[in-house]
């Protein structure tokens, strides 16, 4: 538990990820001050960790720099990162005891390079769990003799909790090496009884103070226990404390009276359990039924909205009424909505009921479902003619049988075994008609020229395709004719002259 705890912390201050520490209960979780959970601390120290381990010009930032690594959590004397910045190196050990209460020494060992006459400058930083620079002491000396190091703190300097130690080279502010301070002593929790509604967004404060100077600690975690009275339900969460030593956050758990138990979640920091009570009481809700429309054929869709002081509630179940029949479905995102099916044309009257396990029950609302009949169309368009090689633009008109006209859907139009799609568009929709190439009117050869097929007609079929459920589908059949045209214009039999070596050469068209 205690290696556990060790990689959290280095984790956490230097920014890679964060993993929550936890107690047996029905429902864990680690949350940090302000109702934020570990893993968004982490992502803040994340998007910063350029910074952490780094000296900045008011020496106020502590933090580990990419050239800092974690090879091994193991409690022997193995260097954790050594970055050759200057002429010596450092080694930390992997973790550090100390009284907050009694002036400590810590030990390191460094290696300094013979052939400098500087042989070391560097400080040595401590920072919380919020990555607040607590302790600054910058290092400088000439001694050229590898040894062991014993720098020492006055009492009180640090208040009790887990905190990173680290060497910050001067030279280059590179991280020479890291460690875990564990700092023990006592504190005092002191909290209030809460009572609000469910969800109400009201926060519950915890504030962790060090008894031995009143300062707040902000380097440890607080446990919070939830036991509801009359269920025995229980839920525990751990909350760090924010850089005024308090948690914030918004009671996790549902309506009822619990009792709440605040501890101490560090091993180093002995405190008295404080015991007090949560009253959470369950607001009103406002429940809306909507006025639904459908067309006979399809499903209707009953639908409700349920809020609580402007908030979407996310529990509980409807209950929907209609035509005799009786429908449950749960409440997502503060909607519920249930299809049926109702076969009569005419206008129904339901109702919907809300009842959750956090909220009050709402009283019924009515609301009305139409069912209407669906609307018959139909495509109105000539048959159509077109010369060899032309295109032609047409409007094809898509009306109710009463003439009015549709707005929206599509056409569907397959040719010659092409299909192809247009938008209907305030009762219109755009073709384009195509005469066919010269060659398909060809029949043959004559004695002394071509023949041609005069003209040449084929079934084009339309469909129309509604994108509601309020009009039908329709569909028609036209001819359109590909009429002959010869290259020259002509479009009946006629005679073209060509001009030889010796002779004009004349050469007949037949149209038939």
């Amino acid at each position: 538990m205690l290696k556990k705890r060790i990689l959290i912390l280095l984790l956490l201050i230097i920014g890679i990820c964060a993993v929550s520490t936890s107690t047996a209960a029905d429902d864990v979780d680690v949350l940090s001050a302000d109702d934020a959970n570990l893993e968004e601390t982490s992502t803040e120290l994340e998007e910063n960790e350029e910074n952490i381990l780094e000296k900045s010009s008011e020496e106020e930032i502590l933090a580990v720099s990419e050239d800092s690594s974690i090879s091994s959590m193991d409690t022997s004397d193995e260097v954790l990162s050594v970055l050759y910045s200057s002429w010596y190196t450092i080694d930390l050990q992997d973790y550090y005891e100390i009284s907050s209460t009694k002036k400590e020494t810590i030990s390191y060992y460094m290696e300094p390079c013979t052939y400098s006459s500087e042989s070391y400058h560097f400080y040595l930083r401590v920072a919380d769990l919020n990555g607040n620079i607590v302790f600054n002491k910058e290092l400088i000396g000439t001694e050229t003799t590898a040894r062991n190091y014993h720098p020492s703190f006055e009492k009180n300097t640090f208040a009790p909790g887990t905190y990173v130690l680290g060497a910050v080279n001067y030279d280059d502010n590179g991280v020479m090496d890291t460690a875990v301070l564990r700092v023990s002593g006592t504190a005092v929790i002191t909290a209030s009884n809460y009572y609000s509604y469910y969800n109400s967004g009201a926060k519950m404060t915890v504030k962790m103070t060090d008894q031995a100077t009143g300062n707040p600690i902000t380097s440890s975690y607080v446990t919070v226990k939830f036991t509801n009275k009359k269920t025995k339900k229980t839920v525990t969460k751990n909350y760090l404390m924010n850089s005024n030593g308090q948690a914030s956050f918004t009671p996790p758990v549902g309506a009822g009276t619990w009792t709440v138990e605040y501890s101490s979640a560090d091993v180093d920091i002995n405190a008295s359990v404080v015991q007090k009570t949560a009253t959470i009481t369950k607001p009103a809700v406002k429940i809306k039924a909507f006025k639904v429309t459908e067309y006979k054929g399809f499903k209707i869709k009953l639908k409700a909205k349920v809020t609580s002081g402007g908030k979407k509630v996310n529990e509980g179940k409807i209950t929907f009424k209609i035509n005799g029949k009786t429908y449950t479905v749960a409440v997502k995102n503060g909607i519920a909505t249930k299809k049926v099916k109702l076969s009569k044309v005419k206008t129904y009257k339901y109702t919907s009921k809300f009842k959750g396990t956090n909220y009050k029950d709402s009283k019924k609302v009515k609301a009305k479902a139409v069912m209407k009949e669906r609307v018959k169309t139909k495509i109105v368009i000539k048959d159509q003619s077109v010369y060899t090689g032309s295109t032609k633009k047409v409007i094809i008109k898509v009306l109710t049988k009463s003439g009015k006209k549709v707005k929206n859907g599509k056409i569907k139009i397959i040719s010659s075994g092409e299909t192809t799609y247009g938008p209907v568009k305030n009762g219109k929709a755009i073709a384009y008609v195509y005469g066919f190439n010269i060659m398909k009117h060809f029949k043959g050869f004559t004695k002394n020229g071509e023949t041609y097929k005069k003209s040449i007609t084929k079934k084009v079929k339309i469909k129309y395709i509604p994108n509601s459920h309020k009009y039908k589908a329709s569909k028609k059949t036209v001819k359109v004719t590909s009429k002959f045209k010869c290259l020259c214009g002509k479009t009946g039999t006629h005679y073209h002259y060509t001009k030889g070596y010796y002779y004009i050469h004349k050469y007949k068209i037949v149209v038939v």
